[in-house]
Order: C-alpha cells, then structure tokens, then sequence
C-alpha cells in the first residue's frame, strides 16, 4: 500500500469535499465531479484530459478494463488508489432504496427501518390472514406453517438496501408486489392474488452514511464508481447501466435518515416470466399528507 502522501496532504479538505456529497448512482453529476477533485492530486502528467482524447471504447459498462484506462492517468496502483478511496468515501452519503409491500408507507419516516425479526415478522404475518378476506383460507392453519418454516431465521438481524431503485421494479419486483419474501414463502404463490390487493407497492428513499456500512463493501462501492467515472470521461455516454449493488447492514435505519418515498407505476412480477404488472395505487395517505419523496 503507498504512502499517499498526495492525499493526506490535503485530507481535512478532501473530506469536507464528501461530506457535502450525496451519492446517486442513476446521476452521475451528483458524484463525478466530486471524485475528480478527489484525484487530482494522485494523477500524472497525462491528466483526465487524456482519458477524454481517447475516443469511444468498446468495452461494456461492467468490463474491469475500464480500470486499466485508470491506470493510465494514475500515479500509483489502481487498487492503492481504490482502498483509499473506500475510506474517504466513509465521510459521505449515498442514496439507497428499500422495496416493501406496506399497509402504512408513512410508518417508515416515523420508525426508519427496522431490522429483521422473525418473531415481528410472523405476528404481522399471523395480523394480515385475519385481516385481509382474500387470506382466510390460511387461518386455521397459519400458526403451524409458522412452526414448520424451516428458513425462519432467513436474514434475521438485517436490512437490505439496493443502491438503484430500478433493480426494484426490473427483476426484485416480488417485494413490491406481494411482501416480504418471508411471508411469500410460507403463504405460497396461492396467496398472490390476495397480496396484490392489499397495501401500497412502496420504495423507501434513504439517505445512508457510508460509515454504516462495512469496508469491505465501500471497497466495492469505490471500485464500481472510479470504473463508472472512468467510462464517463472516456464515452462520455448519455445514459446508466442499471448496477445490482445492495447494501446490507446489521444495523437498523433511523427516520431521519429515511428522507421520501415512492409508489412505482409499473412493477415486473419475477415470479410469472417478468410480467409487467400497472400499479394503481400511486398515492398513499402518507403522500396526501405531504410525506413523499424528495
């Protein structure tokens, strides 16, 4: 690992730089020029400008060569480059999503979210079959299904919060449409018709420090950024690779942190061949009261 002089030499105003950075994969403005100012002091003579004469290149979005051109204008190793750049990145925030099917969007902005809990999980499971008409079939038997789930303890002590919402609506749709995948697995795809009728298809808009999560997956975090950055200033591209990247904490997510949310207008339904499914239900009690996305 280098020594970095570079960067520490000028540490106390690179992390006021992402301190006053919010990080939003689906646009790129909000965080491309911030990590060029970040690299300026470890870049050679070749400079970014070099990057932007290079012409477009055939590489897809998610090729690793795209680092080998990050190189090229580097002083040091890319991976040098990278680790510290994942702990610089720990002064910053980042725009993740959560996918729920909810009686109460609201509920979010009044008690975050919170983690797994089987035992939360299945007295809310247990509230929804007496409650919902569509569900009754279920009730003599819920309490023994309960019993006999053997993936009970599945994620247990976690939340999961994908980086782009797109991958939401795309191919996780499941949690959108019908739940938990915890209820879903109990209740079976006989429940679906049911489930479809009841709640508000939810994204939680939240706005994470990267402090919350772990170094390994900031490593993974820099990485995807410095290759997204160096594709940008090379093929200068009109549009955003849709990124499959979730964070996942064992921490819970405090209501101020949870700063909106939103009621998709179409969901694809993993579970029926990516079927494209209309949601009607585009505004919840929450929305008309003003607690929305941003």
């Amino acid at each position: 690992m280098l020594e970095a002089k570079q960067w520490k030499n000028n540490e106390k105003r690179l992390s006021k730089l992402w301190q006053r950075t919010l990080i939003e994969w689906k646009r790129p403005a909000s965080y491309v020029s911030s990590l060029s100012t970040w690299l300026r002091p470890g870049l050679n003579k070749k400079g970014i400008r070099h990057l932007q004469k290079l012409g477009e290149k055939d590489l897809a979005w998610d090729d690793s060569d795209w680092l080998k051109l990050t190189q090229r204008v580097l002083d040091d190793d890319v991976d040098d480059v990278t680790a510290i750049l994942s702990d610089a990145l720990s002064f910053a925030r980042v725009r993740a999503f959560h996918g729920c099917r909810t009686a109460d969007p609201g509920s979010y902005h009044q008690n975050g979210l919170r983690l797994n809990d089987p035992s939360v999980l299945a007295a809310n499971l247990r509230a929804l079959v007496f409650t919902e008409e569509g569900l009754a079939f279920y009730q003599p038997n819920i309490d023994r299904m309960i019993a006999q789930f053997e993936n009970r303890d599945r994620d247990s002590g976690q939340v999961h919060l994908p980086l782009d919402d797109r991958t939401q609506t795309n191919d996780a749709g499941h949690y959108l449409l019908y739940g938990s995948e915890w209820m879903q697995c109990i209740l079976g795809f006989g429940a679906h018709n049911a489930l479809l009728k009841w709640g508000y298809p939810t994204i939680v808009l939240v706005d994470l420090p990267l402090n919350m999560v772990t170094s390994g997956t900031r490593d993974e975090l820099a990485r995807a950024l410095l290759q997204e950055w160096t594709r940008i200033k090379v093929n200068r591209p009109d549009w955003v690779p849709e990124r499959d990247f979730t964070f996942t904490l064992a921490t819970a997510i405090p209501p101020d942190l949870v700063v909106g949310h939103e009621h998709p207008a179409w969901i694809r339904d993993p579970y029926y061949g990516g079927t494209r499914r209309q949601n009607d239900r585009l505004v919840c009690p929450s929305c008309s009261t003003g607690v929305t996305a941003e």
